[in-house]
């Protein structure tokens, strides 16, 4: 029998197209992040405790797989305190403009530090400080915006919080966004993974996991005329059991496993 001669092998085509895709599959899951987006987390003007969350968050990933970019006009769903809308709003700039959107409800509670919501969002947007940021108090349904007038929307680890909070419509939620996109536009969404084929179950109770089936996420954006145009590992942690909220003490410290996925609607 021949010797097999590995330097031969190398030599073939074949074998070139297995080494470049073995180093090109990391870089496409963390892609090199735009000067923008940089320069929207290394702002001197960013509170401390948001800087304090980018570790947990890792918000130049995600912006970058969003393609948020200046001039752009956005909506953050469910920005609650506004640390996402902070971002986004800086690196849309003063050409652009971020909707932050909470639904009135949110307004009735405390954050878990005991202060009012109230007060988070009066002080993320007092004295002016974010020009360009809109506070839009309205139901996840019921955006009351202008149909096509969305260049892109987030939703930052909250997707799976509207299925309790709208008692189980979020096809509503996502009827409202698609008409409210231009067309072309965008939705980006990062959550929880929930355990596959659990669908919404760990989803439906606000005391519940927090937590969302993927291929069920994408499954109701695809009903709601949305196509998927990109998903990203790059926020796995594949030694989370995807069974407890993000928020239970044994989960302190520790990232959940998290899907990133960006859907588009057709132009």
């Amino acid at each position: 029998m021949r010797a097999f001669k590995w330097s031969s092998f190398l030599a073939t085509p074949a074998a070139l197209s297995l080494i470049i895709a073995a180093y090109s599959t990391p870089a496409a899951d963390t892609p090199a992040i735009s000067p923008a987006i940089q320069a929207a987390i290394d702002s001197p003007d960013r509170p401390e405790a948001d800087k304090k969350r980018d570790e947990g968050r890792r918000p130049a990933i995600v912006l970058q797989f969003f393609g948020i970019r200046p001039g752009q006009t956005l909506i953050e769903y469910y920005a609650t305190g506004g640390n996402t809308a902070e971002l986004l709003a800086r690196v849309v700039g003063p050409k652009g403009k971020v909707y932050m959107q909470n639904p009135p409800a949110f307004y009735q509670r405390v954050s878990p530090s005991g202060v009012p919501t109230t007060k988070l969002v009066e002080d993320r947007l007092a004295n002016n400080r974010l020009p360009n940021v809109v506070r839009l108090d309205r139901p996840f349904d019921d955006l009351g915006l202008p149909p096509h007038s969305v260049d892109g929307a987030v939703m930052n680890l909250v997707f799976h919080d509207m299925f309790y909070a709208t008692d189980d419509h979020v096809d509503a939620v996502l009827k409202n966004l698609y008409a409210t996109l231009k067309p072309g536009g965008f939705v980006g969404v990062v959550d929880h993974s929930a355990p596959a084929g659990t669908g919404k179950e760990y989803a439906l109770k606000a005391d519940g996991q927090h937590r969302i089936d993927e291929e069920y996420a994408k499954k109701m954006f695809h009903d709601a005329g949305f196509v998927l145009a990109k998903e990203s590992n790059a926020l796995r942690n594949p030694d989370d059991d995807r069974q407890k909220p993000f928020f239970a003490p044994e989960m302190r410290g520790k990232l959940t496993d998290r899907f990133m996925l960006l859907f588009r609607k057709p132009k």
